[in-house]
């Protein structure tokens, strides 16, 4: 299951504390704001909006640090900024994706304005207030159905093998779990966590026992796209794989103090299998446990490097109602590893997006392999279409594949070497090195001639399919299109 756009915010890790301690010299430079702050509040002749002098006062301060997340909340910006962690939206309450230019209604949330009104999974919304939607951004169809609760939208339904449906829904506030789960092929589980609110190690923990009494024999996790959140809920996850007493991580402040951080709860599941899914946007609260399993040697990371968000926030609250975002500490891998501008590496690369969740199935339940390029441009990989961002090219019966995209999902990492303008593809046993001046290459260091030599097209490496045989590939020509098949366990 891929991830699809939702009605929430990426958020970052944090957690509750109390202002610590004000030194002499702290007091000093507060009185000297202040006195500055009085004379121009009330002799200034332009006579300021005192609210206005007191956010850009605040943002001077924060501007000065240079850290994105030091962050001052104005007391209805804490409202949403807490909502907006815990998957609390005002809408109708769906979830969607773009499809055939529409915006197509992947979940119906219960209990929510859409539930009630009778949307379904698989409708299209068509129009929102009479405005058409087709070809609009996603992103800008979610603002029209996004509003204050009470308010009132009118959208027009399509549902296949029915006339349009018209409907006027009142907006209420929505909660959006945070976590996803589904029973995938070969008995494998599947959890997905949006982000770690205050409900997510509760929701986790009922996914991990309804997948096992669905039969789950193993598990993926997928982070990807999971900016983080709470810490707490973070340690909860993790105690429901590692078990009782486990560190997840250390903390380290401006006075190199450590504080360590254990988990509390026993395990819910045996030691299956376990792959969690990581890129660029896996930060944070995610970070910290997928750094954890990693650690512990408990899960295989697929995906590619995360983000690199690797210091602790706490929340000051303020007399005005808001609040203060401060960054406090450092965190490190219980191994003492340190994550902040590094980000975790995966242990196994693929760059591929669409590539991904397979990766973590075929590692979990190995499967015959099949890739097919039609001559129609589409691609589809052990029977499921894929959207591969490059297609087959056709030069005059010689077929040219999308040499990352391919390799990938044959089960090899792909890496470019800038000093010697080649390509490496590791993998299965292997390591095959594709240069782009002439047809050599090297195959586990013996030389291997190329029928046709990789080429660039579209910004993206291209491999003559027939090559593909060095790596023990079958490569049938149908037509105009190409199959491509390999063992499981080829090497």
């Amino acid at each position: 299951m891929l991830k699809r756009f939702v009605l929430i915010l990426v958020l970052l890790t944090f957690t509750w504390s109390v202002p610590a301690y004000a030194e002499d010299d702290s007091l000093t430079g507060a009185s000297t704001i202040g006195e500055v702050f009085g004379y121009i509040s009330q002799y200034h002749l332009k006579k300021p909006d005192v609210n206005e002098l007191v956010k850009n006062s605040i943002k001077g301060m924060l501007d000065t640090l240079n850290d994105p997340y030091t962050v001052y909340f104005s007391p209805e910006e804490l409202t949403q900024f807490k909502d907006e962690l815990n998957g609390d939206f005002e809408g109708i309450g769906v979830e969607l994706e773009l499809k055939d230019q529409l915006p197509h209604v992947v979940r119906v949330l219960k209990d929510t304005p859409a539930e009630q009104a009778g949307i379904q999974k698989d409708d299209y919304i068509i129009a929102v207030d009479n405005q058409q939607m087709q070809g609009l951004p996603l992103s800008e169809a979610v603002k029209k159905l996004q509003g204050k609760q009470g308010t009132k939208v009118r959208l027009t339904i399509r549902r296949a093998g029915q006339p349009d449906i018209s409907l006027e829904l009142t907006r209420g506030t929505v909660n959006l779990p945070t976590v996803y789960h589904e029973l995938l092929d070969n008995e494998i589980g599947y959890i997905a966590i949006d982000s770690f609110g205050m409900e997510t190690g509760k929701e986790f923990a009922d996914a991990l026992r309804e997948l096992q009494d669905m039969g789950s024999r193993s598990l993926i996790i997928d982070l990807r796209d999971n900016g983080g959140g709470f810490v707490d809920a973070a340690l909860e996850v993790a105690s429901y794989i590692l078990g009782k007493d486990k560190t997840v991580l250390y903390t380290e402040d401006r006075e190199k103090q450590r504080e360590t951080y254990k988990t509390e709860f026993d395990s819910l599941i045996d030691r299956l299998p376990l792959v969690v899914l990581v890129n660029g946007e896996s930060a944070s609260a995610s970070e910290i446990l997928a750094g954890a399993l990693q650690d512990y040697g408990r899960a295989t990371l697929i995906g590619t490097k995360t983000y690199g968000k690797g210091t602790v926030q706490d929340i000051v609250d303020l007399s005005n109602g808001g609040a203060l975002k401060l960054t406090t500490a450092i965190y490190l891998t219980p191994k003492g590893r340190r994550i902040d501008g590094q980000g975790l590496q995966p242990d196994r690369l693929v760059v591929t997006p669409e590539l991904q969740l397979f990766a973590a199935k075929q590692l979990l339940h190995p499967t015959k392999l099949e890739i097919k390029f039609n001559g129609d441009g589409k691609v589809v990989l052990n029977g499921q279409e894929l959207k591969a961002a490059n297609k087959m090219v056709n030069e005059g019966g010689n077929f040219l594949v999308p040499l990352r995209f391919t390799l990938e999902a044959l089960g090899h990492e792909i890496k470019y070497r800038s000093e010697s303008n080649s390509i490496v593809a590791s993998g299965k046993g292997r390591t095959w090195q594709l240069f782009f001046s002439g047809r050599n290459s090297i195959l586990n260091g013996v030389t291997r001639v190329l029928n046709k030599a990789v080429v660039m097209k579209n910004g993206a490496a291209y491999i003559a399919a027939e090559d593909l045989r060095n790596v023990g590939a079958e490569v049938i020509v149908e037509g105009k299109d190409v199959i491509i098949k390999m063992e499981p366990n080829m090497t």
